[in-house]
């Protein structure tokens, strides 16, 4: 994930000057030239850049507008992919644990001005300045946790996260708590995994359990697991590097289990579309007492605490980045990537629109955050406008 830390950077400094430019179980609502378009779209950059797999998903108006998979689960297979496929979504994951979080705080479980060792009492580190860590501050990567931290020997059960946590007895803060913000420095997959602990601690449910229950199901997301085993292997992506010009096929990868709630939702593309549904449903009706969390706690989620320094139109909200666009109005956000998988989702209320972006290889991270969205999007942009005249 170090990797992934330095390409966000790249990812939150390109943004501001980005230009516009056959499967089975496909979703689509509009017409054709739309999506014709679209396949030009991944069609090239799966030529040009050598990418095994794609899956892309929109939404539109309150409905999917467009849910499809281009390549193959398996380079070199006969295994298409398509609107149902699993990816490890990586830091996309951050979104469901910060609206767990929410969610407590909604039911004056959790408040996150609250210091974490208020909930978590027995948390020690070597550095006396970790008694000042708010849940906030963790929410924002704020916190001076450091970026990650691993366990010597997993022991791949529920009881991993608590042994994650209290293991950090020896480590120390990168900076007091609260003093800094840069993604490309302080962003923490650490404090996410700590907060996954502080959601199972709260609930009295494994983290797994809670996430699956209260924010999965509710949002029809069924195709979606944290546990990969439970996801059917006709449905599985395999992940793929690239070593020199050639890929090579890399297998079946997840994260540890007590990295789950800093990384290891496997979703798929038409999942993710029933997330963005919900998302912009409580947007558009604030006062429904229906949605995964109230009106009110989606604005103060989306609220910009702290402004990037490599880009004064970027923010970090609760769990999501922001950007303030000219073109799109404010627009909310998170990557991801990891071994063998590159991610992205974007929400964009004042269009009433979203898109993800899911892809099989690690490599394709610039193209998957930067390049097929903003493409889709500005094809998008220009039919809207002529059905506006």
């Amino acid at each position: 994930m170090e990797v992934f830390i330095r390409a966000l950077g790249i990812f939150l400094i390109s943004i501001l000057c980005l230009p516009l430019q056959g499967q089975k179980r496909e979703l689509r609502t509009k017409k054709s030239s739309d999506f014709d378009r679209i396949d030009s779209i991944v069609d090239h950059y799966l030529i040009e850049n050598k990418l095994v797999g794609v899956s892309i998903g929109i939404v539109k108006d309150g409905k999917i507008y467009f849910a499809k998979g281009y390549g193959t689960r398996e380079s070199g297979a006969s295994k298409p992919i398509d609107s149902l496929t699993n990816f490890l979504t990586c830091s996309v994951t951050k979104l469901f644990t910060a609206t767990a979080i929410m969610q407590l705080s909604e039911q004056g479980k959790i408040d996150i001005t609250q210091k974490l060792i208020y909930y978590l009492p027995g948390f020690k580190m070597k550095d006396n300045r970790y008694i000042d860590i708010t849940i906030e501050q963790m929410l924002t990567h704020t916190s001076g946790l450091h970026w990650d931290m691993k366990l010597k020997h997993s022991p791949h059960d529920s009881s991993a996260l608590r042994k994650l946590v209290y293991s950090v007895g020896n480590k120390s803060l990168n900076f007091a708590p609260g003093t800094q913000f840069d993604a490309t420095k302080t962003y923490s997959n650490a404090a996410y995994d700590i907060l996954g602990y502080v959601v199972q601690i709260i609930s009295g449910k494994q983290y797994e359990d809670y996430i699956s229950e209260n924010i999965l199901l509710k949002a029809n997301m069924t195709y979606s697991s944290l546990d990969y085993q439970k996801i059917p292997e006709d449905r599985r992506s395999f992940t793929h590097i690239l070593k020199g010009k050639k890929v090579k096929v890399g297998g079946i990868w997840t994260e540890n289990e007590e990295h789950s709630p800093s990384g290891n939702l496997n979703s798929c593309s038409r999942d993710l579309c029933y997330w963005m549904l919900s998302i912009l449903g409580i947007h558009n009706n604030p006062n429904s007492l229906n949605g995964i969390v109230k009106g009110n706690t989606l604005e103060n989620m989306w609220k910009g605490r702290h402004v990037a320094p490599q880009n004064k139109r970027v923010s970090i909200g609760l769990g999501c980045f922001i950007k303030d666009s000219e073109e799109f109005g404010k627009y909310y956000w998170h990557v991801g990537n990891n071994l063998g998988f590159s991610s992205t989702l974007m929400i964009f209320p004042e269009l009433n629109f979203g898109i993800t972006v899911l892809s099989n290889q690690k490599y394709a991270e610039q193209i998957v955050w930067n390049k097929i969205p903003f493409e889709i999007i500005g094809v998008l942009k220009d039919d809207w406008r002529k059905n506006e005249r």
